[in-house]
């Protein structure tokens, strides 16, 4: 089987490494089977990607692989998902179920954890150490709701380190300014990269994050805030249009159950340090990818279309 993975940041390697150890053919024309991160423009739900087009042209056939640790929610309102997608594949068992409700008719799998090695629940005997990923900018503005947590955790980690003696970390991407924050001498800033990088989760005793950065903290078995998990995860858009429409018969599945709050990040602190939420984790992330097992998956679907 040849095959075709259109790397999204870091967050297609692992599919396309499972893929190729698996005996198959990395090919740019003709692939057999084509994997996208996305089949369509966000902010154009009338014109597919141009490869997208490509592919399917040369006979191939389109699958979704995992474009955050998220449900695609984009299919729930924003975008519509398109016929020639064979299959969707999630990280885990509650994103599968998410997708029930967000789009019933397509096939829909796992693939397991698949962005980093996994490591135990790590209680520190003492916060030393925090590490704070602001929401970040995907182009342009940032939507108001992150803007204004990044600012109040900003704000709220001034106070607690001088209250319980500890180091802040501050690790960031894009510009500072569109965050809301800027410089503050008593905190390292680091700008880092979308590239799946552990090493300040891996530094530090409490991370305080959102999307997959959040889903890597916990991963690496380090105590974690969630960011806006009350909220719904949208497009850094000012219209409605770019929200899910029926976050609240789903959301409840994917939601980090250590939430930010004003005021109460050191009893926040406390919780995540206590004891890891491990039903969450196991849900949401679950077992580690297999690559063989998910090179199997892809080859069936592929296997299967042929047939019809």
């Amino acid at each position: 089987m040849n095959y075709y993975v259109v790397n999204h940041q870091h967050k297609g390697m692992p599919y396309h490494k499972a893929l190729k150890a698996a005996g198959h053919t990395a090919v740019a024309r003709k692939a057999h089977v084509t994997l996208f991160d996305r089949d369509w423009f966000m902010h154009n739900d009338k014109k597919p990607r141009y490869q997208v087009i490509e592919q399917m042209e040369r006979g191939s056939l389109i699958m979704i692989y995992p474009h955050s640790a998220l449900p695609p929610w984009w299919y729930d309102g924003p975008i519509k998902i398109q016929p020639y997608v064979n299959c969707v594949f999630v990280i885990g068992d509650a994103q599968k179920e998410a997708m029930e409700t967000i789009e019933p008719t397509v096939r829909v799998e796992t693939t397991g954890w698949p962005w980093c090695e996994q490591k135990p629940f790590q209680k520190p005997d003492r916060v030393r150490h925090v590490l704070f990923a602001p929401i970040h900018p995907a182009g342009g503005r940032l939507r108001p709701e992150a803007l204004e947590a990044n600012k109040q955790i900003y704000k709220d980690l001034k106070h607690m380190q001088r209250a319980m003696d500890f180091e802040v970390t501050v690790r960031y991407i894009d510009d500072l300014d569109k965050q809301g924050l800027r410089p503050y001498s008593a905190f390292e800033w680091i700008r880092g990269e979308p590239d799946g990088s552990t090493k300040e989760i891996d530094q530090t005793d409490v991370v305080i994050a959102e999307g997959t950065y959040m889903y890597l903290s916990v991963a690496r078995g380090k105590p974690t805030i969630g960011i806006n998990q009350h909220l719904p995860y949208r497009a850094n858009k000012m219209s409605d249009v770019y929200c899910p429409r029926n976050w609240d018969k789903y959301g409840h599945l994917i939601r980090y159950p250590i939430n930010y709050k004003p005021g109460r990040l050191g009893d926040l602190i406390s919780k995540a340090t206590s004891g890891e939420e491990s039903e969450w984790r196991e849900r949401c992330i679950g077992r580690s990818m297999d690559p063989q097992e998910f090179a199997g998956k892809v080859e069936a679907i592929w296997r299967e279309s042929s047939t019809k």
